[in-house]
């Protein structure tokens, strides 16, 4: 035997959590997300007789637009933060193999001359050859 998949959305407008339940054509309304369950089993039951426990809810909670907004234009603002810094540290290759081949420092004379340790030199050069 199945049971019954009651959809809940809930949303938020002031400072309630709206919660609809269109298969019983009925909304009620929660303080906190942990209500939710309890508030839409009640107005099932009510509005349909059955008992709390036979049946099931999806709930979807939706954020409210503006923070929807706001976590989207952080996500583009780390996308952007990610391509500055991998193209920094192509710069930082390119400088390194610059210094190698331009200039003909040693790894020891880069590794001092830009504070690194010459092992971290070294990976940069490899990774320079790597990424040509």
């Amino acid at each position: 035997m199945t049971r019954e998949t009651y959809s809940v959305s809930v949303t938020r407008e002031g400072k309630w959590w709206i919660v609809d339940v269109p298969g019983v054509d009925y909304r009620t309304q929660a303080r906190s997300l942990t209500e939710v369950d309890e508030m839409a089993r009640d107005l099932v039951a009510g509005a349909t007789g059955a008992d709390e426990d036979s049946f099931a809810l999806d709930i979807d909670v939706q954020p409210p637009a503006a923070v929807v907004d706001q976590l989207g234009e952080a996500v583009e603002l780390e996308t952007s933060a990610q391509q500055v810094k991998a193209q920094a540290a192509q710069i930082r290759r390119e400088a390194v193999r610059r210094l190698r081949t331009d200039y003909g420092l040693s790894a020891a004379d880069i590794a001092r001359s830009l504070g690194l340790s010459r092992g971290r030199v070294y990976q940069l050069l490899e990774d320079h050859q790597q990424a040509a």
